[in-house]
């Protein structure tokens, strides 16, 4: 992607301003125009040659003709050309309403910008004297109403892409100096004009979520990867990971839908989640789901009632100490309980079909996978003695991503994992993941404005409009111990100080980050970086205090 000098990036992710991403837009080929303009042009193409033929029909001329069909195509044209602005607007801005006057005023400003030079000399003189001359020249209304709109089409598009190169051009002229380059006066006058969208938002790379995506698959060979929706649930992640082939992993039954309207087969969703609300088992079993885990009879009880006949996989205790974010306690069986969950299925009418683990998100320690195995191998051992094989063993998610810290290489996963499987299991089994951070952390950085600046018992406090109700949750639930790499878009000609970070939020318990080192002169209206949030960020943020969900722009 072609990106302006005022782009900035942080942890591999690009940040786009709007400049940049009109550049880019203008210069990536046929196929995008193709797809903005071949339903507008057939659109229009229809109204045009249906209207003039109505007038033709009602006794006008060739030139009541030509008029009419310009009037019409440009009404068809425009009708979906501003339908699609619309619902881009809106997906842009969630929290505004989708008739509001600012929409609309965006939209009508976008469109002018796009079509605005060549629109009137097109509609007014062009393409009426065109398609004229096409019905007098072939003396044929029809197919000189399409040749007149086939010349028109070429003068209009040649006027519109002068002016969209003129705009790139002027998008990439030197704006305003930087922040931290303009007086003090400057910066009192303007403190809070910026470019770009409004933040907070999060900007998020899907060159990066492929890229991640490749390393699982090139360091775990031989396992089937189910994405965990909750760590990213934005359509434009998932439809990027459905179309490389993964499939996927749910924790409640909104989710599934919003797969589903995505084209995701049902059959290929695993529902993780190991206690479900029997609304939200029924209606997936309903969609085509038929897998479903489970860590206790009353599970296995709702499932036989709510989804017969369905299969099962049984959630064992793998707790790792050393994971960031540990999972104990709340889900999991011993091997015992496993086993006799298993032959109760079968009892119930279950299909006995695999077992899981979690060690934990954010898993650094390689060698907790292989207990996992281990334990798996137990329980399949211990099963065999009852007549009873499995098919499949998930070992669940936790594969780290990189935030401040380097984590151990996929490729010693893998390497642990293979070893493991071909020592502990007693026979073959399909080899089940559920990666989450690790495909989209690191392609994700939350960009935030410095709302406040203050000193407090000599200490140093940045309170910016991203804050963990609103898009960090994480760094309470790690009791800050996830750290994230910060960085601020000014620069410090006297060095570093150290900041203790908080949100904008009256919540005592809203503060991210203590003693993190960014620039001394950081002010009100500056911008600060969060790298590495891709991953529940946007999915955990709520609107507490009344504070703004950030928004996402995706960058490809």
């Amino acid at each position: 992607m072609s990106t302006s000098s005022s782009s900035l990036t942080i942890g591999g992710a690009l940040l786009p301003e709007r400049s940049a991403i009109r550049v880019s837009a203008a210069r990536r080929g046929v196929r995008p125009l193709v797809r903005r303009y071949l339903l507008p042009e057939a659109a229009g193409t229809a109204a045009a040659v249906l209207v003039g033929v109505l007038v033709a029909a009602s006794g006008g001329g060739w030139a009541a003709a030509a008029v009419a069909a310009t009037w019409a195509e440009t009404v068809a044209f425009y009708a979906v050309v501003g339908a699609r602005e619309w619902r881009r607007q809106a997906r842009r801005s969630p929290g505004r309403r989708a008739c509001s006057p600012r929409t609309a005023s965006l939209v009508v400003g976008e469109l002018a910008l796009e079509f605005g030079p060549g629109e009137v000399l097109d509609t007014t003189v062009v393409r009426p004297a065109l398609m004229y001359a096409g019905q007098a020249l072939l003396g044929d209304m029809v197919l000189g109403l399409l040749a007149g709109k086939l010349a028109a089409d070429v003068v209009f598009y040649a006027i519109a892409g002068a002016s969209v190169e003129l705009r790139a051009a002027r998008a990439t002229r030197p704006s305003a100096p930087p922040a931290h380059l303009r007086t003090a006066t400057e910066r009192s006058r303007r403190p809070w004009r910026r470019r770009g969208p409004t933040t907070p938002y999060l900007s998020l790379d899907l060159r990066a979520v492929d890229a991640a995506y490749d390393r699982l698959v090139a360091a775990l060979p031989g396992v089937r990867f189910h994405y965990a929706v909750k760590a990213n649930p934005h359509p434009a992640v998932l439809r990027r990971l459905r179309d490389r082939g993964c499939r996927f992993e749910i924790a409640s039954l909104a989710e599934l839908r919003l797969l589903r309207r995505l084209g995701v087969d049902a059959r290929d969703v695993l529902y993780s989640n190991p206690v479900k609300p029997p609304g939200h088992v029924a209606g997936a079993f309903a969609a085509g789901v038929d897998r479903f885990a489970a860590d206790s009879v009353w599970e296995l009880r709702k499932l036989a009632a709510t989804a017969p006949g369905s299969q099962v996989y049984v959630r064992l205790d793998v707790p790792d100490p050393s994971s960031v974010v540990p999972l104990e306690g709340k889900f999991g069986v011993d091997p015992g309980a496993a086993v006799e969950l298993l032959l109760q299925a079968r009892r119930l009418g279950l299909v006995p079909y695999g077992l899981t683990f979690h060690v934990g998100s954010q898993a650094l320690d390689p060698t907790a996978y292989a207990r996992g195995v281990a334990t798996a191998g137990a329980v399949m051992r211990d099963l065999d003695r009852h007549g009873l094989r499995i098919s499949m063993l998930d070992i669940g998610g936790g594969l780290p991503a990189r935030y401040v810290d380097d984590v151990p290489p996929l490729e010693r996963y893998g390497a642990v994992l293979r070893d493991a499987v071909a020592r502990e299991l007693p026979y073959a089994v399909d080899l089940v993941a559920e990666p989450g951070r690790s495909l989209v952390a690191e392609a994700g950085t939350l960009v935030s404005t410095v709302i406040g600046r203050a000193v407090r018992r000599e200490r140093h406090w940045l309170h910016l409009d991203v804050g963990a109700f609103n898009g960090m949750m994480e760094t309470l639930e790690t009791r800050r111990t996830l750290a994230y790499p910060l960085r601020a878009t000014t620069q410090a000609p006297d060095g570093p100080v150290a900041y203790d970070v908080t949100g904008p939020t009256c919540d005592s318990e809203d503060t991210m980050f203590l003693g993190v080192p960014l620039p001394g002169n950081v002010a009100p209206g500056d911008r600060v970086l969060i790298g590495s949030a891709g991953a529940y960020t946007t999915a955990y943020a709520s609107r507490f205090n009344g504070f703004d969900l950030p928004s996402t722009v995706i960058v490809e």
